[in-house]
């Protein structure tokens, strides 16, 4: 158990050093060629954060690399405190990919994302209401492709309910309003037909 415990407490110390061992440059340091990001003074592959700074320090944003592949980018509130509004993180196997883009709140928390498939298709678009899901809806690419659900309550009741296919409502739309009344329409490949 001892030797267990020792393993695990070399592997946290690497990674913690590998995490705080990282090289911190300016955005203007840097340059991109053929969708891999190079650092100037040494033309070589870059792999840590670069960053952009207002003039009295702030910082605006940062981009993290690993031998070049960018893996995340943070765009920054501009106020006293470091706080993230929007998060992207991009595919490691595909430079310059989209994967995930977040965005949050003044207060950290999370209210909206974007989900890409391995080739940067958009696949998923969701809000958040006090960190439970309150819309979601499937895509492909710009079009609304699959289930487009609203919900209240905490996630806990639909209040709207939709099939697309390729941009076009297809199905039975239901949609409960705040009184309690439920409508439902039918739909063929974008066309009402009850």
């Amino acid at each position: 158990m001892t030797k267990f415990r020792n393993l695990l407490t070399l592997i946290a110390l690497l990674i913690f050093n590998e995490l705080i061992s990282q090289e911190i440059i300016g955005m203007k340091e840097v340059y991109i060629e053929n969708k891999l990001v190079y650092k100037i003074a040494t033309d070589e592959l870059f792999t840590g954060i670069a960053q952009s700074k207002r003039k009295n320090g702030h910082l605006v944003y940062d981009e993290e690399y690993k031998k070049g592949i960018i893996l995340l980018s943070n765009l920054y509130y501009n106020g006293k405190k470091r706080r993230v509004y929007n998060k992207t993180i991009y595919n490691p196997n595909k430079p310059l990919v989209l994967s995930k883009e977040i965005k949050y709140h003044l207060d950290g928390e999370m209210f909206e994302t974007t989900t890409y498939n391995k080739k940067g298709v958009k696949i998923l678009y969701e809000q958040f209401t006090n960190g439970k899901v309150s819309y979601s809806c499937q895509y492909f690419g710009k079009k609304k492709h699959g289930l487009e659900l609203g919900y209240r309550d905490g996630g806990e009741k639909i209040t709207f309910r939709c099939e697309y296919i390729n941009g076009k409502k297809n199905g039975t739309e239901y949609c409960l309003k705040e009184d309690g009344t439920e409508t439902k329409k039918q739909y063929k490949f974008g066309k009402k037909i009850k």
